[in-house]
């Protein structure tokens, strides 16, 4: 069962947690000044419910579907803000990349090669 908060707009007498169930229907008098001026109080609560949902891994997969483009244009913004440097030529694993111990296992020629063009 619910509890309601209410507050009198002619006092300002405020009424704190009233059981009621959904079908009864909301207070009117003010115990404080006697008159019809009772209204409810709209107020988070602890407890939310979400139409299709069981989890919060499931919520989380519902909002990623709606905010799709909205993730997508905030991903590329990121990635405008940070700017990667441009990859050099010998870190290509088509070009170059050998490691120390590759190189001194190569003969001169191919260490020459290897300096000149890049390639292993």
């Amino acid at each position: 069962m619910p509890t309601y908060d209410y507050e009198c707009s002619e006092c300002e007498h405020l009424v704190e947690d009233v059981f009621q169930r959904f079908s009864e229907k909301p207070l009117k008098k003010c115990p404080e000044c006697c008159k019809h001026k009772l209204f409810r109080v709209m107020s988070g609560g602890l407890h939310v419910s979400v139409k299709n949902v069981n989890t919060i891994g499931q919520l989380a997969d519902q909002n990623a579907k709606l905010n799709k483009s909205k993730i997508a244009e905030g991903e590329a913004k990121k990635k405008e803000e940070t700017p990667q440097a441009p990859k050099v030529w010998y870190e290509d694993s088509k070009y170059g990349g050998a490691t120390s111990k590759e190189i001194n296992k190569m003969t001169p020629q191919q260490q020459k090669r290897y300096i000149m063009e890049g390639r292993k």
